[in-house]
């Protein structure tokens, strides 16, 4: 082994002998965890070091959500497109309220006057999603309804590709999402509307039917959907906040209870329903910076027009600037018989002596 694997081996060491390697390997197997802690407490730097264990293996593609700029300054390395920008903008809104009968009621009518999202339509992002390299999209949208649009229709042309390749018996490949802030996008009651019906089904088939696993990384438990968190191994850090509180106790052994409440930073309780490890993560180094990609926008050529054509436009051009004869001797005045003549001449020369 060299010295530099011994290295990357003894910074991902943990208490109680528990590794990232290990938790990697755990998540492969289920659906995934969610990182919850106080802030400060270090979400987003173990999520690197995850991230970063996680792309050693060629067959693991990660796709980092995130609504900060964190990942951009300070994971390194990493493909990045920022969403919800002048240059890309995938997700627009539609602003006409639908008009929807309401059963109970006869003759009501309900107004839906909620802001609806629609994907325009971007063959490069398909393409870009399909090439099955790691991405960070860093996500510009203020909207945790459009933010929530933009997951659900990455993760819904991630899911049926994986579905298709795992005809394959020899595709092993596996995916890791990370949701970065994860309750902007999956909030308490987020996946309670009937627009969230397929975004859930594909979330909970992810490990079976596509070999999707989840990270998702949030401040409170009592913030993010009960869907999302009943399905996701918990891994806690130092917890505060009374709701939050409540809830982890109801998920931890009693022993355990106090001490999520003096976790040092880094220090999570992965409580995977057995031995349930204290492990310990280390700073993580920076290495390379972030490579920004955009859709190039193409303006089609003009094609150098040909001998004919040029003929053409100079026939055309030289009826256009001359002068029309028959029209211009048409428009001179012309009495139609000596009499009315006369008679106009009269009365122009009426008081004039």
């Amino acid at each position: 082994m060299s010295e530099n694997e011994n290295s990357d081996k003894e910074n991902e060491r943990v208490h109680s002998g528990f590794t990232v390697s290990k938790l990697i390997e755990d998540i492969k197997k289920h659906l995934g965890i969610v990182l919850v802690a106080e802030a400060g407490h270090g979400k987003s730097f173990t999520a690197f070091t995850i991230v970063k264990e996680a792309l050693k293996d060629p067959d693991t593609t990660v796709i980092v959500f995130s609504p900060s700029t964190i990942w951009r300054r300070k994971f390194g390395s990493i493909n990045c497109v920022q969403v919800g920008t002048s240059r890309f903008n995938p997700i627009v809104e539609n602003n006409k309220a639908r008009l929807e009968p309401v059963p109970i009621f006869r003759d009501t009518i309900f107004v839906n006057l909620d802001k609806k999202w629609l994907y325009r339509k971007s063959l490069w992002l398909e393409q870009l999603l399909r090439s099955q390299q790691s991405l960070l999209f860093e996500i510009k949208y203020r909207n945790g309804r459009r933010i929530k649009a933009f997951e659900s229709l990455v993760l819904q042309i991630v899911y049926e590709m994986q579905e298709h390749k795992l005809e394959d018996e020899h595709y092993h490949r596996h995916y890791l999402i990370v949701l970065e802030e994860v309750q902007n996008a999956f909030g308490t009651y987020s996946l309670n509307s009937d627009d969230s019906l397929e975004l859930f089904t594909i979330f909970t088939q992810s490990r079976s039917d596509a070999q999707i696993h989840y990270i998702a990384v949030g401040q409170r438990l009592n913030d993010i959907s009960t869907k999302v968190i009943e399905r996701l191994r918990p891994v806690v850090g130092l917890t505060l906040g009374e709701n939050s509180l409540r809830k982890i106790k109801a998920m931890i052994p009693e022993n355990l209870r106090p001490r999520i409440q003096n976790l040092p930073s880094r220090t999570w309780i992965y409580l995977d329903g057995e031995t349930n490890p204290e492990f310990t993560v280390e700073p993580f180094t920076k290495t390379g910076k972030a490579t920004m990609l955009k859709p190039t926008v193409t303006t089609p050529k003009r094609k150098k027009p040909n001998i004919l054509s040029r003929l053409f436009d100079v026939v055309i051009n030289q009826r256009v600037s001359k002068p029309d004869i028959d029209q211009e001797e048409s428009s001179v005045y012309e009495p139609e018989d000596e009499k009315l003549d006369d008679e106009l001449e009269d009365d122009l020369s009426f008081g004039v002596h």
